[in-house]
This record gives structure tokens, C-alpha cells and sequence, in this order.
């Protein structure tokens, strides 16, 4: 690898170690805060039980807590181990009121229904139950006011110390919870690493639109994931939070796709991108309206992601018939997000489930590990191509034994100043002097010493000022376009001369010298470049001869 590449590769990773240093620091601060602690010690019986059996429904039967519908009401008996203890319990999509002989102990709080729909959503409730209330009735009214559906639910039921059963269930949900943290820091880090590479277009848009759907993902599951409402209390914000992020994530997704892979249609996603932000833009206008609420768009908007997630399946699948060892592990990625998102839903709509999103955060999870994994092994092919091309382009333009710029470069970089009128350009023909000599005499691994020599001084002497170029074997030019730079040159080719030494080999002391001759093109000069090289060649030959004639 070529020292300068391999510097400034080195040099760049600074910045993408510092973005995954903050960032991991920063995820690792906000799980220890958010983290379930012991802070009571242990007891050596069971603080807590469950307390989802012995409801009676109105008809004294006994009553079954999952696929509520309409007004249900279920009442028990209080007994003395009952009392100073907390009910706890998990409620999906219903208001909720909880009473001991018929005075109400809690009800959910007040909420917009054009905003949260015509129920809370799911909360996590909790009422204590008094000293001294053996014997009486303890009732719970539980309203779904979605006709025909029988989304509500109770479940997770317990009765004791309520911060037991709250550690219990906090610690039951802090590994998904860390999980979807981690996808979104996932997406943190892509976009910050991602902008400034898209800025300057070393990447493309498709890896924002790949950042962006890991941390709207992330986003989406941490505050679906039930275990905020736990330690904050508040399900209504959350649920909005989680409904907006469910609803942007499906777009980002498919252009990444898209934009990244072949096998995935451009017209296709782009109409199933249109069509979804129609569908979710109805959906949201129908909720602000009061037409619908949010319960009631789910529907539209799993369909959405039904028809998207069989979209990416079946290209997916297309893919790996016609290439199956290209993308391997994007397809595979692929397939485990597509089927666990489709799970999910068929879940969902069946209630067999308690985690809304189990199966998708598994999915997307090791669908961003597989897809960082694909991501890598396509940057180091890319760079390994790079790498290939850089130095075949430096054997094609670069002189083989000095590294200078070669004949092939050099005539280009005439035709380029014949197209381009420059109103300054310096033109320098030199030729080292003695060169067959010292070939036939010292050998012509000294004469190549004596090349590398002149190479080596003229671009440390005249680099910075403009391009050195090794046209033949002892014939090298020197080209700039820099302004009044007629007397810094003079004096950077003094120098140099002054300092290409001579060629020993044994008692045989050879000095270095070349001709040099040059020409100027000025505002007021007429000449064309073929004219300056002329104009160089012939003073170089000049000035050769005079060297002759002195030491002669």
C-alpha cells in the first residue's frame, strides 16, 4: 500500500473511533440509569403472587381476563391476606376503573381521544388495597368501545409489594429494552459516520437511508417496548412516539434497498413508498379528525407493511436464484426480518402474544449485524479495487524507476494546455549530463542512481511550484501555471543543481550536472505551448553546448 494512502486511511478513522467511543459511553450511562436496582433486601418468601385466578363475571361464572369486548365487568372477594397489599396489572387498549364496594379506587387519566384514540392504549395499572377491607367486593370495569373486537385484555396479574412486582417486571423487559437501544445507537452511529462521508461523496445517500431506518427503528422499539411506561409511568406519549416511528420506518427501508442491491425494483419501491405515505397520511388525518383512531388504522397500515415486507421477500429470494453467493448475508438478513415481521403481525392479530414487537426486534437486530457485516465485506472489496486501479493508474502515468510523472502524462498534460489558455506557464526542458558515460563506464545500476539522484532533488527542489515529468532517459521537464513564479524558479533550479552531488564507484568520482533551459508565457506573449517547448528545447541545447565548451 502506498505510504500516503495508507496515512491518510489511518488518519481517517479517528473520527468514526471517537463517534462509536461517545456513543457507546452514552448508551452505557443511560442503561445504568434506566437499570432495575435492588435497592431492598432480599426476602426469604414470596412478596408477591398471582392474582389472575377467582374473577367472577356478572353471571358468577368465572371470568376469562384476555379478548374483552364491549363493557365487561369481574369482581372478587377481599380477604385479610388481600389487604395493604397493591394490585397490579398489565391493560391493553381499555379504560379502565377499579372499585372496592362500589367506591372507586383508580381510574386512567384523562386523555385526547383525536390524539390517543378512544382508549389509552396499553398501561401498566396499580391500586392499593387497604387495612381492613376483608370481605368487601373488589370490582373491575373494563370498557373496549371498538364494536365487534375484542382487543382487551389483563394480564401479568399480580398482588403484593408493589416494588417487587415492579422490579419483576422491569427486569423482564431490560434486555429487549437494551436491545432496542442498541439498534438505535446502531443508527445513531451510521448517521453521524454517514453525513460528512455523504457531504463529500465518498458514500451514498442509500447509507443515510439505511442509518435512518436503524434509529427510527430503535426509536420505535424502545418506546414499544413497555419498559419506559414501567419506570415513567406514562403510556400515552410513548404510544404516540411508537406509532410515528412504526410509520417511517417501512420508506427508509425500502429506498436502502433499492438504492444498495439490484435485486430490489426501483419502480416497485418507489410506488409502495408513495402508497405508504398515502396510506399513513390518511391514517393520521383520520385520527387528528376523530373519524378513526389509532386502533382502528392498524389495519391499513399492517397491510402496508405486509405487501412491503412480501415485496422484500420475494426479491430477496430473486436475488439469491439468480446470484446466490452475491449478498449472501443481506439476504439472509433479509429473509429473517421479512419473516419475523410478517410473525408479528399474524400475532398481533391472533393475541397469542404479550410483546407486540418480539419478533421483529429479534429480526432487526440481526438483520443490522448481518447488513453491517455485508457492508464491510463490500467496502474492502471496493477498497481492494481501489487500491488495484490506483496502482495500475501509477504504472500507467508514473515512471517506473523515479515515480515521477511519465512521457504518457506528460503529453496529456500538453494537450490540456493547448485546450486551456493559460495566461502564465512556465516551461523547463532539462538533461543530465554524462549519462552514457557513466553507464558504460561504472555500470548502468549507477546510472540508474544517477536518475533517482536528479529525480529525487528535482522534485524536492521544484515540487511544490508545479509538475516534474521523466520524459525519456536523461530528459526530464518541469511545468507550472503558477503566476510570477519566473524568479522562484530560477533560484529553486539553482539550488538544485547545487545539490545533485556526483556518482562514486570506487576511486571513480562522477559530478551530476544537466542543462536546463526554459520559457516563459506571460499576458503579453503570443506564443503557443509547442512554441515554449521549442523555445525550452532549443536553450536547453544551448546551454549544453556552453557546458561542453568549458570544460573542453
Amino acid at each position: 500500500m502506498d505510504k500516503s494512502l495508507k496515512k491518510g486511511f489511518v488518519t481517517n478513522k479517528f473520527p468514526v473511533i471517537i463517534y462509536f467511543v461517545l456513543i457507546f459511553a452514552t448508551l452505557m450511562v443511560v442503561i445504568s440509569a434506566l437499570a432495575p436496582v435492588n435497592n431492598h433486601e432480599k426476602k426469604a418468601y414470596s412478596t408477591y403472587s398471582d392474582f389472575s385466578t377467582g374473577w367472577l363475571n356478572s353471571e358468577e361464572s368465572e371470568a376469562s381476563l384476555d379478548h374483552l369486548s364491549g363493557t365487561t365487568v369481574i369482581h372478587r372477594t377481599i380477604t385479610a391476606a388481600d389487604c395493604n397489599k397493591t394490585l397490579f396489572f398489565f391493560a391493553k387498549t381499555s379504560n379502565i376503573k377499579v372499585l372496592i364496594d362500589g367506591v372507586c379506587q383508580y381510574r386512567n387519566k384523562y386523555f385526547s381521544s383525536q390524539l390517543f384514540g378512544k382508549t389509552p392504549g396499553a398501561l401498566f395499572v396499580n391500586v392499593r388495597i387497604p387495612e381492613g377491607t376483608d370481605g368487601k367486593l373488589l370490582t373491575i370495569e373494563i370498557e373496549n368501545p371498538y364494536k365487534d373486537d375484542d382487543s382487551a385484555k389483563l394480564d401479568e396479574m399480580y398482588i403484593g409489594d408493589i416494588s417487587d412486582i415492579i422490579q419483576l417486571e422491569q427486569q423482564k423487559r431490560f434486555n429487549p429494552f437494551c436491545i432496542s437501544l442498541i439498534i438505535m445507537a446502531i443508527g445513531v452511529a451510521m448517521l453521524l459516520l454517514f453525513i460528512p462521508l455523504t457531504q463529500q461523496r465518498i458514500v451514498g445517500i442509500e447509507f443515510l437511508n439505511l442509518g435512518a431506518t436503524a434509529f427510527v427503528a430503535g426509536v420505535y422499539l424502545t418506546t414499544d417496548g413497555r419498559y419506559l411506561q414501567l419506570v415513567f409511568g406514562d403510556a400515552h406519549i410513548y404510544h404516540m412516539i411508537a406509532e410515528v416511528a412504526m410509520r417511517l420506518v417501512i420508506p427508509s427501508f425500502l429506498l436502502f434497498l433499492s438504492q444498495m442491491y439490484d435485486s430490489y425494483s426501483k419502480r416497485i419501491s418507489a410506488i409502495l413508498c408513495i402508497i405508504g405515505e398515502i396510506v399513513f397520511a390518511g391514517c393520521f388525518i383520520c385520527e387528528i379528525t376523530g373519524i378513526m383512531d389509532y386502533h382502528e388504522t392498524l389495519f391499513p397500515a399492517h397491510v402496508v407493511f405486509a405487501i412491503s415486507m412480501l415485496f422484500i421477500l420475494v426479491s430477496t429470494i430473486k436475488g439469491l436464484v439468480k446470484k446466490p453467493k452475491e449478498n449472501i448475508y443481506h439476504n439472509i438478513g433479509c429473509i429473517v426480518v421479512s419473516l419475523m415481521a410478517l410473525t408479528d403481525i399474524i400475532v398481533l392479530w391472533r393475541g397469542t402474544g404479550h410483546e407486540t414487537s418480539y419478533f421483529v426486534r429479534l429480526g432487526i437486530l440481526i438483520f443490522f449485524f448481518l447488513e453491517i457485516v455485508q457492508i464491510m465485506k463490500k467496502f474492502l472489496a471496493s477498497y481492494q479495487r481501489n487500491i488495484k486501479n490506483e496502482l495500475l493508474s501509477r504504472l500507467a502515468y508514473h515512471d517506473g524507476l523515479t515515480d515521477l510523472l511519465n512521457r504518457t502524462s506528460y503529453m496529456e498534460k500538453v494537450k490540456e494546455l493547448e485546450a486551456d489558455e493559460k495566461s502564465y506557464m512556465l516551461f523547463a526542458i532539462y538533461d543530465v549530463n554524462n549519462l552514457k558515460k557513466v553507464n558504460d563506464t561504472m555500470g548502468h545500476q549507477k546510472g540508474d542512481e544517477m536518475i533517482k539522484r536528479v529525480a529525487d532533488v528535482m522534485s524536492a527542489s521544484l515540487g511544490k511550484y508545479g509538475q516534474c515529468y521523466r520524459i525519456g532517459g536523461d530528459e526530464f521537464v518541469f511545468i507550472s501555471t503558477k503566476p510570477d513564479i519566473e524568479a522562484e524558479f530560477l533560484n529553486a533550479s539553482k539550488k538544485m543543481m547545487e545539490n545533485l552531488g556526483c556518482i562514486t564507484d570506487g576511486n571513480d568520482i562522477m559530478p551530476i550536472t544537466a542543462a536546463m533551459g526554459y520559457a516563459v508565457q506571460n499576458e503579453n506573449s503570443t506564443k503557443d505551448v509547442n512554441e515554449m517547448i521549442r523555445e525550452a528545447d532549443s536553450r536547453m541545447y544551448e546551454k549544453k553546448r556552453t557546458m561542453k565548451h568549458r570544460k573542453a
